[in-house]
């Protein structure tokens, strides 16, 4: 059975599908601060959240494709912010397969020096049902590419 989300080991981020409101608790007790919804069809449990002291940078995307370079480096920065204050971050698209997982393969990249193929395969071996082809993407090839101009 596949987990609804996973840590990804070493880093502040929870990978999963769209949360529903009785969730936000257990999210909360895992040391969530924040969350990057991907889901352009889905706004989120906005209430819940506010309750819970969680903060949501909502990054509307539609399925099945790749969020926009702005988009991953407006993830980056959040994720980096909470980061900064001892926070998780749960990043999410409706089955945490796709456009979730091309951010947390993004970051993976950016603050842990990895190449994308290199970020793929730690990823898939912590949430095994990732989309495969993700270290292909046009956009996760131009953020590695701008990541090693800098």
């Amino acid at each position: 059975m596949r987990n609804w989300w996973d840590a990804i080991e070493d880093s502040p981020i929870l990978l999963g599908a769209l949360p529903l409101p009785r969730d936000i608790p257990l999210l909360k007790a895992n040391g969530v601060t924040g969350v990057i919804n991907m889901c352009i069809e889905y706004r989120g449990p906005n209430a819940a959240y506010q309750t819970a002291g969680i903060e949501q940078l909502w990054l509307p995307t539609v399925d099945f494709t790749p969020p926009t370079l702005v988009d991953i480096q407006r993830a980056m920065d959040f994720i980096d912010k909470h980061h900064a204050h001892e926070g998780k971050v749960y990043v999410h698209c409706k089955a945490g397969r796709g456009r979730s997982a091309t951010v947390a393969l993004c970051w993976l990249m950016y603050r842990r020096g990895l190449t994308p193929e290199q970020a793929a395969v730690y990823l898939a071996e912590q949430r095994p049902h990732i989309n495969r082809n993700l270290a292909d993407r046009a956009v996760v090839r131009i953020f590695h590419r701008n990541l090693s101009d800098t």
